[in-house]
C-alpha cells in the first residue's frame, strides 16, 4: 500500500508540473501576487487633499495650515467663498476642507474657544476618518503650544507617548503581505486538491481506478498529499524569498512553528477540497464552489474585518473558521516572536476543526464517488 501510495503522490506531482497554466498560476500568487499586495495597498494616509477657507488671513491661520505637511497632506489652495466647499468635496477633488473662522486669531490670544470647522468627505470612507485623526492632532497640538509660547502661561500638559510594538514604522504593508500570504494559501488548498479529483472524473479515469487495486482511499490521499506539498512548498520559498529577503518583512518567531501552523491548517482546509469536490462535477463547478466557500472563511477569520468591528453573531460564527486561529497564530509567530509554549493552543484549535472537517469532507466524496 505505501509503495502505490507513494507512485500515487508522484504521479500527482509530475502531473501538477506538467500542468504548464496551474503552475504559472500558482507561482504567480506565491510572487507577483504578494509584492502587488504589499506595495499596491496601503493604509496609511498619504498625500491627502484638501483646501482652506481662511476668512482669519492671520499669520496664526497660515502658521496651522503649514503644519500640514507632505507626504501626509497634499494642500490644493484656498477658496474663496462657503459656496466652493459642497462642489469641492461632491466632485471628489479634495479629502476635507478646512474652515477657519474671522475671529480666530483673537480667540487665539484671548483664551477664548475657537470653532475650526472640518468638512471631511465620506464617501472614502478610512481616509477621511484618518484625515479627521491628524487634523485635530495637529490643531490641538498647535493651541497648546500658542498658549504656552506666546502668553507664557505653563498651561498642564498631558503629553502622550506612544510606543508602537512588533511593527514600529505601523507599516500596513507587513500586515497586507502577510495577509494576502494566508488568502493565496486558503484559495489553493480549496481547490488544487479539488481540481486534481475533478480531473479524473473528467477524463473518465474513476471507471478504471474503481476496477483497478488502488482503493478510494488512497486515491484521495495521494492527491490531497501531492497538493498538499505543493502548497508547503510554496509557502516556506515565499516567506524566505518574497516576505523576508524581497520585501524586508522579518520573521522573529521560530519558523518550524509557523511551518506547524501551516501544515495543520492545510490540512484541515483539505476537508473542505474534498467536500468541494464532492459536489462538483467539472471545474467550472469547483471554481464557483470555492468562491462560495473562501468568502465566508476570508469574512469570518479577522484579516478583512477587525473581530471587535463585526456585529455580536459574526463574532460567534468566527471560532469556526480555521482561517481565524491559522491567522492569530502565524501573526504571534511571525511578528511578536512568541514560541510554542504560546501559539500550541492555536495549533489545538485548527486541529480540532480539523479532524471532522476533513473526516466529513472523506466522507461525501466517497459517497459521490
Amino acid at each position: 500500500m505505501l509503495v502505490r501510495l507513494t507512485s500515487l503522490i508522484i504521479k500527482e506531482l509530475l502531473q501538477f508540473f506538467r500542468d504548464k497554466s496551474l503552475l504559472i498560476f500558482v507561482l504567480y500568487l506565491f510572487t507577483g501576487d504578494l509584492y502587488i499586495a504589499a506595495n499596491g495597498i496601503d493604509l496609511t494616509l498619504k498625500n491627502a487633499r484638501f483646501y482652506v477657507l481662511d476668512e482669519s488671513l492671520s499669520l496664526n491661520s497660515k502658521e496651522l495650515i503649514s503644519r500640514f505637511q507632505p507626504p501626509t497632506f497634499n494642500f490644493q489652495g484656498y477658496l474663496i467663498d462657503e459656496k466652493m466647499i459642497e462642489k469641492i468635496l461632491s466632485e471628489d477633488k479634495a479629502v476635507a476642507v478646512i474652515v477657519i473662522p474671522k475671529d480666530f486669531d483673537e480667540n487665539l490670544k484671548n483664551g477664548k474657544g475657537n470653532q475650526i470647522a472640518l468638512y471631511v468627505n465620506g464617501s472614502e470612507t478610512s481616509v477621511g476618518y484618518l484625515f479627521a485623526g491628524y487634523a485635530s492632532e495637529i490643531v490641538t497640538k498647535f493651541a497648546l503650544e500658542y498658549r504656552k509660547k506666546e502668553l507664557g502661561k505653563n498651561l498642564p500638559i498631558i503629553e502622550l507617548k506612544q510606543r508602537v510594538l512588533y511593527n514600529q514604522n505601523t507599516d500596513s504593508n507587513i500586515f497586507m503581505s502577510i495577509t494576502e500570504l494566508f488568502s493565496v494559501i486558503t484559495l489553493l488548498i480549496l481547490i488544487l486538491p479539488a481540481s486534481a479529483i475533478i480531473r479524473e472524473k473528467t477524463n473518465g479515469n474513476l471507471e478504471m481506478i474503481m476496477i483497478s487495486p488502488i482503493s478510494i482511499t488512497e486515491f484521495m490521499i495521494s492527491k490531497i498529499i501531492a497538493m498538499n506539498i505543493v502548497i508547503i512548498t510554496g509557502v516556506v520559498l515565499s516567506s524566505i524569498l518574497i516576505l523576508n529577503l524581497l520585501l524586508k518583512i522579518p520573521l522573529n518567531g521560530n519558523f518550524f512553528n509557523f511551518i506547524i501552523l501551516t501544515i495543520l491548517y492545510v490540512f484541515t482546509s483539505s476537508g473542505l477540497s474534498m467536500f468541494i469536490a464532492s459536489l462538483s462535477n467539472n471545474m467550472l463547478q469547483v471554481s464557483q464552489i470555492t468562491i462560495i466557500v473562501l468568502m465566508p472563511i476570508l469574512y469570518l477569520s479577522g484579516s478583512w474585518t477587525p473581530f471587535e468591528s463585526m456585529p455580536y453573531i459574526f463574532q460567534k460564527l468566527t471560532y469556526l473558521s480555521p482561517l481565524k486561529y491559522y491567522l492569530e497564530g502565524s501573526f504571534s509567530v511571525i511578528l511578536k516572536g512568541l514560541g510554542f509554549d504560546f501559539v500550541y493552543k492555536y495549533m489545538l484549535m485548527i486541529l480540532a476543526l480539523g479532524i471532522p472537517i476533513f473526516a466529513s469532507g472523506a466522507y461525501f466524496l466517497k459517497k459521490r464517488i
